[in-house]
Parts: C-alpha cells; sequence; structure tokens
C-alpha cells in the first residue's frame, strides 16, 4: 500500500514540475520575443501539461476485484 501511496504522489510532483518547467521555458521565450504562432504554441504547451496534472489528481484509484481460483485436482493425464 505504502507503494501506491509513493508512487501516486511522485506522479503528482512529477506532473506538478512539469508545468513549471513548461511555463518558465515559454515565459523565457516570450521575454526574448515570440511571433503570434510561437505564442499559441506556448500557450498550447503550457496548456497540455495543466490537463497532465489533472488527469493525475483525477485518475481512479484501480479497484480490487477478488477472484475465485479454481482448483483442478485431476492429475492423471
Amino acid at each position: 500500500m505504502l507503494k501506491s501511496i509513493i508512487a501516486r504522489i511522485s506522479a503528482e510532483r512529477a506532473a506538478m514540475a512539469f508545468v513549471i518547467v513548461a511555463s518558465a521555458l515559454v515565459g523565457r521565450q516570450a521575454a526574448i520575443g515570440m511571433d503570434t504562432a510561437q505564442g499559441m504554441a506556448g500557450l498550447a504547451a503550457i496548456l497540455g501539461s495543466s490537463m497532465l496534472v489533472i488527469m493525475v489528481k483525477s485518475w481512479p484509484k484501480p479497484e480490487r476485484v477478488k477472484v475465485k481460483a479454481q482448483r483442478d485436482d485431476d492429475y492423471s493425464a
């Protein structure tokens, strides 16, 4: 259980770091100078990384399914 909690927290933090890095890169390039097409592509990159964070935060946890195992005691083959 601890393994799944750590994996979920790591995924959330990695996605948030991706948003920060994407925003910083787009912001730096915008400060240097971008035309309209580059600005729209940068905005799409930021929105895409933000959608990644939303998907990671709202993704449902896997449900445990009980499965009955059937034993085959007939070994006479």
